[in-house]
C-alpha cells in the first residue's frame, strides 16, 4: 500500500508547485507588466496622434493660404507640418 501512495503523493505535490508557480507567474503580469504595457501604448498612441495631426496636409495648405505670400510665414509652415 505504501508503494502505491509515493507517486501519488509525488504527483500531488508536483500539481501544488505548479499552481503555486502558475499563480505567482499571474501575480507578477498584473501587478508588473500590465501596468507598464499599458502606459506604453497610452503614450505610444498620444504620440501617433499628435504626429498625425501634425501631418495633416489639410493644416499645412491652410497655414499656407494665411502666410499670404509671406516667405518667412511659409517657410515656418514647412517647418511646423
Amino acid at each position: 500500500m505504501a508503494l502505491l501512495l509515493a507517486p501519488l503523493r509525488w504527483l500531488t505535490s508536483s500539481i501544488i508547485r505548479l499552481a503555486l508557480f502558475a499563480g505567482l507567474l499571474f501575480l507578477v503580469y498584473l501587478l508588473l507588466l500590465k501596468p507598464a504595457f499599458d502606459s506604453g501604448e497610452k503614450t505610444l498612441r498620444e504620440g501617433l496622434h499628435t504626429i498625425e495631426r501634425k501631418a495633416n496636409p489639410a493644416r499645412l495648405a491652410h497655414c499656407i493660404e494665411r502666410a499670404g505670400g509671406d516667405l518667412a510665414k511659409t517657410e515656418r509652415c514647412a517647418r511646423l507640418f
